[in-house]
Formats: structure tokens, sequence, C-alpha cells
């Protein structure tokens, strides 16, 4: 090309905007190593000098980092001058019997790149992007972990994949964001929509469209593509060379990221450098618009934190003055509660549970309630993270109201246990899986137990410099049943009071039942102390067809008569292992929490007894004191 390079950031003055991608040089149907280096050199000689890669480009877990052993090969050998040449790696997903999972845990990310620095043959990498945000995780955990290894000096530059605009800024709050990686073409212009390339843009900061064609399975449709059409009749080439000279219409910061597994391929791909579209060319496409939409724009302007804003005092109760509340916390932490004095005092109520729809949804109806003048407004909704708060506070702060937040720092299993109450009140008994999904419409407020754990998992802390007035935490302390006076030993059944006589880890024949020693003798004891005794026991073989529920029932019938005392009820759950979907499967507290109701049972003189891990779990959550049954029994 005749015009002078153009100057992309960090990656410097790239006469050629095209870099290229491993991914298929590495992965499943990947060509020969001598082939792979071949066509990466060849790409090198026609004026790449950007090549991305990435530790999980392999064929499986046990083949990582191959596609970084694959670039520094061909670069060290290539007969240009090397120095030319940037390198991009990524890290953050793992590649377990050849899938592709994220893997965001800071000592993942460590390994990873300590990994990618031996692969590459260097003492720092010139940059390193995280591949995927891994939602198993607070996003703050993986962003604090990479800023880390920057400060050691592992890293040299960061950057980010596929990712939103405040994704980005909340980046930016651990280290300088200074690349860009998301999806973009002709057919999926998201991140182009929603203002990433254009905050990229601001930023003066490199974007790498990767999947410039739509990925391999859509390469075909570009063919049927009606705004590609027209081009391709006109310039007379093939519509791929059509969608890519579209991305370098964009100019900067968009570098197109292609994937070639031979020369020729590379040499179809830079063709598309010759094709200069015009004004009547972007007229035939107008369909396709890269431009954000308004409310991507609004995104795209920093958050300010106005110093005008009336200062607020911890502790205070519902005022006059305006202010917007903030009630975090997970699900049956007691939310609602704490939002009723700011109710009664007048203020609007902004809860998802009661509106319906998506958590985002809330913030334009928060910035119409601010506009029109109610400004006390109390939002009473999980917000995990930082994203999800960012936006309140990007709202209030437009108005000049502060923020507060009051944190319900209430422990997982008293939020379990209080989910299980509320299923308790409304239908008078614990509710199997598919009626908890049912009644996600029509009773919100009674989450699954996998909406408590994703909550957990993303959870960050809330903090003043979020932009916050003032941050509270309100600790939970669970009222006292005075009237509650009852002893319950509660028992695990399999491998704590029987076995079998053929060794199966569960019996499927009541013939087939033993009682383990010792256990008549002792709970004799436990009786005459004025105990009763209940038995709990997880009985997943029945969802799975292993065992019918007839054999089960008859089973448990035949350990009581063995054991000959008096057992004041028995339950099981019949429902699947994995995932966990009902409150009734331990170490879920249903059962516990619904025996302790129905017989007053004292958490004073509660205990439990088992053999796993999941028992004592189900001990902690309910209150109970723990005794694993090898101890309990030998006395």
């Amino acid at each position: 090309m005749g015009s002078a390079p153009a100057n992309f950031g960090v990656l410097g003055a790239l006469r050629i905007p095209l870099a290229l991608g491993v991914l298929k040089l590495s992965t499943e149907g990947r060509p020969e190593r001598a082939e792979a280096i071949r066509v990466i050199q060849h790409a090198l000689d026609r004026g790449i000098r950007v090549l991305d890669t990435a530790d999980s480009y392999g064929l499986n877990a046990k083949d990582l980092h191959y596609g970084e052993h694959l670039v520094r090969d061909a670069v060290e050998s290539w007969s240009g001058d090397a120095a030319e040449v940037r390198v991009i790696t990524k890290a953050g997903l793992a590649r377990p019997k050849g899938r592709w999972l994220p893997s965001g845990r800071p000592e993942s990310l460590r390994k990873a790149v300590e990994g990618s620095l031996q692969a590459l043959g260097v003492e720092q990498l010139f940059m390193l992007l995280l591949h995927v945000k891994d939602y198993r995780i607070p996003f703050e955990d993986s962003l604090g972990a990479l800023a880390e290894l920057q400060r050691a000096g592992k890293i040299k530059h960061l950057g980010l994949c596929n990712v939103t605009v405040p994704e980005v800024r909340q980046a930016q709050r651990h280290f300088e964001v200074e690349a860009l990686q998301c999806e973009l073409s002709v057919m999926s212009r998201k991140a182009a929509t929603t203002g990433v390339v254009a905050l990229a843009q601001e930023l003066g900061i490199p974007f790498l469209a990767h999947r410039p064609l739509g990925g391999h399975a859509k390469v075909d449709k570009l063919l049927k593509n009606r705004a590609m059409k027209p081009l391709v009749k006109k310039h007379g080439v093939p519509p791929h060379e059509v969608a890519l000279a579209t991305l370098l219409d964009l100019g900067q910061p968009v570098i197109p990221l292609f994937g070639a597994s031979r020369t020729e391929s590379v040499d179809s791909s830079l063709r598309a450098l010759t094709l200069r579209l015009d004004s009547d060319d972007r007229t035939l496409r107008a369909k396709i618009s890269f431009q954000p939409t308004p409310a991507a724009l609004e995104s795209l302007r920093p958050h300010v934190i106005p110093t005008t804003l009336r200062p607020l005092v911890a502790g205070e109760g519902p005022g006059q003055e305006p202010e917007v509340v903030l009630v975090t916390g997970v699900q049956g932490a007691g939310k609602s509660s704490r939002v009723e004095p700011y109710l009664a005092a007048g203020y609007a109520r902004l809860n998802r549970d009661l509106l319906g729809g998506k958590l985002d949804d809330l913030v334009p109806q928060l910035a119409d309630l601010l506009a029109q003048g109610q400004q006390r407004v109390v939002l009473d909704n999980t917000y995990p993270s930082w994203i999800a708060r960012h936006a309140v506070l990007r709202a209030a702060h437009a108005h000049n109201v502060p923020v507060r937040c009051i944190h319900m720092a209430t422990p997982i299993n008293e939020a379990l246990v209080n989910v299980v109450l509320r299923v308790l009140e409304r239908y008078g008994r614990l509710l199997a899986p598919d009626e908890l999904t049912a009644l996600a419409k029509s009773d919100p407020n009674l989450p699954p137990p996998a909406a408590l754990a994703t909550y957990m998992a993303k959870f960050e802390q809330p903090r003043v410099d979020e932009g916050f007035s003032v941050v509270e935490e309100a600790p939970f302390t669970r009222r006292p049943e005075p009237t509650y006076s009852g002893k319950g030993l509660l028992l695990d059944i399999d491998g704590t009071l029987r076995g079998t006589f053929s060794g199966a880890i569960y019996p499927t024949d009541p013939a087939d039942v033993v009682l383990l020693p010792n256990r008549r003798e002792t709970l004799q004891t436990w009786l005459d102390q004025g105990y009763q005794l209940f038995l709990i026991s997880n009985q997943s073989g029945i969802a799975s067809g292993k065992v019918s529920q007839a054999a089960v029932e008859a089973c448990i019938l035949r350990t009581v008569e063995l054991l000959g005392l008096p057992v004041t009820e028995v339950r099981y759950c019949p429902h699947k292992a994995f995932p966990t979907a009902c409150y009734c499967r331990k170490p879920m507290p249903g059962f516990g929490v619904a025996l302790i109701q129905k017989y007053e049972l004292s958490r004073e003189h509660l205990v439990m007894v088992g053999d796993m891990e999941s028992d004592a779990r189900f001990a902690d959550a309910i209150g109970a004191t723990y005794h694993s049954a090898d101890e309990f029994f030998a006395g």
C-alpha cells in the first residue's frame, strides 16, 4: 500500500492494518507444524507484523501453549527483522478434554502467564489479553491478578477480549487498558453498536476484530448477505474480501484479525487491502451500520462524580433530602425488611421482582423518577458486582443525587434458610425443581439454589471508591424462637446407619440392607436423654433411574426395622445430584428447616451425624452440631 503507515497505539505504525491469528494453525484440523510455520512466515513476508495467539491454542489441556511455541519458532527462524513483530497472547481459557471453558481465577492466570513466558522464550510478554470474563468468579479477582502480574514486570501491555464498555471501565480501575479484541464482522456488529469500537478510538488503542468473516460456520452466509451482494457484483471479488474491506474501511482503530491455514488464504485476505470503498459503496451497504446506538453513546461518557453532592452520614435513617439508597445482598438476605422504613418515609421503590424485566431496566426508570422530582428512591436488588451497581451510580450522579449503599452482609447459609422459610410459609412444603422453575416468573423472590450460588461466585464487595457517598454493612442476626425446646438427632442413612451385604454404595433391595455396628446401642442413649430421631437421606438414584422410589422406601423401612428404635420421621430427596436444583438435597437446609419448624426443635439441642462433606455442610447450614459417623458410633 502506498499510504503512510497508520499508528495503532502500543502496536506502533502498521503499514498493513491486518493481524494474523494462529487459532486455525493450532487447534483441531491444523496443518503439519512445518506447514504452519511456512504460513506464518509467508504472512510476515507480505507485511503482516501482528500475530495473535493464546496459551489455550492447542488440541486440549495436554497441548497448552502450542500456538505460542509455533509463533516463537516461526519468528525466530524468519529471515526478516523479528524486532518488528508484535506478538499478542491471551490467558483465561482452559481446555479440559478439548472443550473451551473460562478460567479466570488468579492462580490460573498466574500459571498461564508463566507458561506463556516460557513458551515464547521471553522475560516479559509484550501484550496479554484476558481471553474471556469468567462468570464463575468476581471480575475484580481476574483484573487484580493481571495488574499484579504487570507490576511484577511479567507483562508490558494489558488488554481485554470479549467485553462491554462498562467492563472496560471497571478494568481501567486496575490497569491501563491498551488493546481490545472482540468479534466484529458485517454479520456481527455488536461491538460497534454497543460502543466498544468507539471506546477504543476514544482511548487511542487498537481494536482487533476477531472472526471478521463471521466465523467458520457463517462464511457461507456471506454469499447470501444482501448488503454484500451488490459490492461483490460491482467489484467482482469474493464475498470474504469485500467483508474484510468493509472492516478496513472503518479505519483506525480497527485491525481485522484473520485466520489462515494455507498461504493462498493469506494472499486472499491481503487482497482486501487493494479494494477501496467509495461513497457509492457505502450507500450500497447502508443496511449495515457500525455506528453506536444513542444508549451506547451515553455509556461512553465517563462517570464523573459531582463535587457538589450532598454529604451523607453513615447510619442515618430515611430523611427528607435527595438520596438514592441501594440495598444490596444475596437473595434471601433480608433486603425487603430493610426497605420498609424508607417506604414508610415516602421513598419510591424500584425492585425487579415487583416490576419485572431485567436489572438494567430499572436504570432508566430511576433516571425518569429523578428527572420528575422524585429524588428519594430506594432500590433493593442483589447488585453483586461493580458492573451491576455502576449504572445506578451514573444515573443518580447525572441528577446530582448522592447514593448510599446498604449491603446486607447475610451469610449464604442464613440466606438459604430464609428462602426455605419463605417456601414453607407460602406453600406449606418444600418444592421440587420443576415447581421452583415454574414459579420463577409468578413468585420471583423464591430463587432456586443455583441463583444464590451464582451471586456468591460473582460477588464484589461494595466500596466507596465506586462512587458511593457512604457504604454501610448491615449484619444479620436471626431471632431465636424462645418456645422451641425440642431435642433432635438427625442422621444420614447410607454409610451412617447402614451398609450392604453386596458392597454396593446403597441398597436397591431390602434383603441387601445390613445395619452397621453399634448403631442401636448408641442411639438408645440419645433417646434416653429425650432426643427424637430423624433420618435424612439423598436418594438421587431415583432421578437417575438406578433405583425405583418403591425400592428406596422399602429399603428405608427395612433399615428402621433393623434399628428397632422409634424414628420420629424419615425424609429423603429423590432429585438429581447435580446441579443441585432443590432445597431438600443436602447440603441444602430444606429438610432441617422444615423439621425444626414442625417439631419446634432447639438449635442448642440439634445434632447431625453423617459420613460425607454434604452432611457436615448441611449441619452448618441449619446451625446443628456435627459428628462424623465413625467417631459418633465409636463412643
